[in-house]
């Protein structure tokens, strides 16, 4: 009878324990994976120092007192890298408010907005000062405004820009 209880007061525990002893193997699983997580046999850190990826913007503007090598600091780069992005661009030929390349294959830079449809005339204006402003051919300002063409522009005239 007392080897029957004994067995008894054992299963108990074990009933308690398991839990434990499930959370505890949980818990070094855990461990393991993330200590070995990145690292690929050929030495600690390997894989991940050759494969991190630096996030810099696709442009660099100059400001006055820049050189090649406080940019390659400040972003990262190797000046040869910077060098090979800004073929065009040497070292000792930076212009305060020049953009250089941070990437290999930058995107293109964003398109300006487009021309108002209309320019509302000003006194002293002229189709040639509004060509002159607004960088449209003058000749298709006059194409797109025949009544204009011939007759002088008056204050409050609203001139086409474009179709």
């Amino acid at each position: 009878m007392q080897l029957a209880a004994d067995r008894q007061r054992r299963g108990r525990a074990l009933r308690y324990l398991a839990p434990f002893a499930l959370a505890a193997l949980l818990a070094a699983v855990v461990i393991v994976i993330a200590t070995s997580h990145g690292r690929s046999g050929s030495g600690a850190g390997s894989a991940s120092s050759r494969h991190r990826t630096v996030h810099v913007p696709p442009y660099w503007t100059v400001q006055p007192g820049d050189t090649y090598a406080e940019i390659a600091q400040k972003t990262g780069l190797t000046i040869a890298q910077l060098e090979a992005y800004n073929p065009d661009t040497g070292p000792d030929s930076l212009i305060p408010g020049q953009r250089l390349n941070l990437w290999q294959h930058p995107p293109p830079p964003p398109k300006p907005p487009p021309l108002p449809r209309f320019w509302t005339v000003r006194p002293g204006d002229s189709l040639g000062l509004i060509a002159d402003k607004t960088g449209v051919n003058l000749a298709q300002l006059e194409q797109l405004n025949p009544k204009f063409a011939s007759a002088p522009l008056q204050p409050g005239d609203r001139v086409k820009l474009r179709p």
